[in-house]
């Protein structure tokens, strides 16, 4: 497992997650706060299927970003398990993706001695 690969995936995810919060956020906002003031079932099923183009597009890139963060997190644990640097590894551990990308960019790459 390549340090660059853990840090690429991680600066992937931080740039996903942050432009479907920040570009498609408030439009997911709006088709939800309509479908919660909904009456009845058969508007709520209707509202579902007339999501707007920038909804789907913000939960896409929202998922696509939590998915490269999995993968960065858990390529993260497992390298720095193997070299057996504990600190790391709780670093990777508790604040994923920062210390994924942080491990990815100033992390060992060997064993202690």
């Amino acid at each position: 497992m390549n340090k660059r690969t853990i840090a690429l995936l991680s600066l992937a995810a931080i740039v996903l997650l942050l432009s479907a919060f920040i570009g498609f956020g408030p439009a997911f906002a709006t088709q939800l706060r309509s479908c919660q003031s909904a009456t009845n079932n058969l508007y709520a099923s209707n509202c579902i299927s007339s999501a707007s183009g920038a909804v789907v597009i913000g939960f896409v890139l929202y998922l696509a970003g939590a998915l490269a963060a999995l993968v960065a997190w858990i390529l993260g644990l497992i390298t720095t398990a193997h070299l057996r640097r504990w600190g790391w590894f709780v670093a990777v551990l508790l604040i994923s993706p920062l210390g994924s990308l942080l491990y990815g960019l100033a992390g060992p790459t060997q064993r202690k001695a």
